[in-house]
């Protein structure tokens, strides 16, 4: 079975980061309202638990928007230096971008701090990769 072609670099960067906005809203939306509706007191739950995920959604879509660019920034990069880059990719690559993604984000609280979720963002790549069943070497 073939593997379905993906959009081009540039279309696919601009993509994922619309998708992973909403996906990123949605989500925020949800978990925020949850957690607000528990926090707010009687009487005022139901409104505040709205005003507040209503606020907070936006800023949890654009950091998922934000993550989702970089990934595809440097996964379209990894792609282009094998000189396939509409073709497959492997689970190797997908965890080196994780890896850059996660080390770029986290690089202003120091080299350790960056290291370390360098290493646990290319985990949680791996992990998703393998999960989904897009596994290859």
């Amino acid at each position: 079975m073939s593997e379905p072609r993906r959009l081009p670099c540039p279309e696919r960067i601009v993509d994922m980061v619309g998708f992973a906005f909403g996906v990123g809203c949605c989500g925020g939306f949800c978990m925020t309202f949850a957690r607000s509706l528990r926090n707010f007191p009687k009487g005022h739950r139901l409104s505040g638990a709205f005003a507040a995920a209503q606020t907070r959604a936006p800023l949890l879509g654009s950091t998922f928007a934000m993550w989702s660019g970089l990934f595809h920034s440097f996964d379209c990069a990894v792609s282009q230096r094998h000189a396939d880059p509409q073709g497959s990719r492997s689970s190797i690559d997908a965890a080196f971008c994780g890896f850059l993604t996660a080390g770029v984000l986290s690089i202003r609280s120091g080299p350790r701090v960056a290291s370390i979720n360098a290493m646990v963002g290319a985990c949680c790549v791996a992990f998703i990769d393998v999960i989904s069943g897009n596994a290859r070497l």
